[in-house]
């Protein structure tokens, strides 16, 4: 005869089987992992990071090579300024060799910022990056190179009738001789720089005209003191290099400089019945209170 079974006792032999098809339920649960949904919403998120690290990294690079272009280009002015300034006057050996090589350079900043204007345009239309700044600042680059490339051809034009070839004018720089030129170049430039002085010579009336000079004090226009106006730009200046300037022409009766000079450190020439020149007896010392010279005459 079958003894019915107490709940109790049911519900003690029931509790390993329970515990058992829970930890099937749980094992069963961690082997089928992510659902689709969640695999897909990883990838998508994982590809947009991705997409936005490529998109950084381009505008980075493009913002790095924008500022080189743009160094090759205020070069390749600086180089034309002084190419200009050689061409003028006679020529001998040394100067037509510094010619040859400033247009050598010159031809190399050019086919280099070319050729890095073409990468960038190509990286950017593979790209998926609406970068309507990115092109327009593209064009405006090679809108700037086209108008020094025809200045260069101009200037070749002109070399070549001074008895200059066409194989040096054209003549291109391998890339590790263009790093060397241009390092040698910016060295020159800012050697340059750090010996430019301005100068300007006038009558008061021209002076305070342009800008250059203020008056103050006086009585009806009478006794006035002329002092230098701070806020002048450089346009109403002739731009010298003080390692070569020591003398200003003059061919005035009187003269007197309104900037600030040690006395002893230039004089006034005179000669006949006019003050012929100004001499800067003294570079380092007269140059040394003002990089800009002011010339009063009468």
């Amino acid at each position: 005869m079958n003894t019915p079974t107490s709940p109790l006792r049911y519900a003690k032999q029931a509790r390993p089987l329970v515990l058992m098809l829970g930890a099937s339920i749980a094992f069963a649960a961690c082997q089928s992992g992510p659902s689709e949904a969640e695999l897909a919403a990883k990838a998508e998120t994982e590809q947009l990071r991705n997409e936005l690290q490529s998109r950084d990294s381009l505008i980075g690079e493009m913002a790095l090579s924008f500022d080189d272009i743009e160094k090759n280009i205020l070069l390749m002015d600086e180089r034309e300024k002084l190419l200009g300034e050689n061409v003028s006057g006679d020529m001998n050996i040394d100067k037509r060799k510094k010619i040859v090589r400033d247009l050598q350079l010159m031809n190399g900043l050019m086919q280099e910022s070319r050729d890095r204007i073409a990468e960038l345009t190509k990286r950017l239309d593979k790209s998926k990056i609406e970068a309507s700044g990115l092109r327009k600042k593209l064009k405006e680059l090679d809108t700037m190179l086209a108008s020094r490339d025809s200045s260069i051809a101009t200037m070749k034009d002109g070399l070549l009738a001074k008895d200059f070839q066409i194989e040096q004018v054209n003549q291109q720089l391998t890339a590790m001789e263009l790093e060397v030129a241009k390092r040698e170049a910016f060295i020159e430039q800012q050697t340059n720089e750090m010996n430019a002085a301005w100068y300007v010579v006038g009558t008061s009336k021209e002076l305070e005209e342009r800008g250059v000079v203020t008056s103050s004090g006086g009585f009806i226009g009478i006794g006035k003191t002329a002092q230098m106006n701070v806020d002048v730009t450089n346009n109403e200046f002739q731009q010298v290099d003080v390692r070569q300037m020591t003398r200003v022409p003059l061919g005035v009766k009187k003269a007197h400089l309104v900037s600030e000079h040690p006395k002893d450190s230039y004089r006034i020439v005179e000669e006949g019945d006019e003050l012929a020149y100004l001499e800067i007896k003294d570079p380092n010392a007269f140059w040394k209170l003002s990089r800009y010279m002011v010339v009063e005459v009468k």
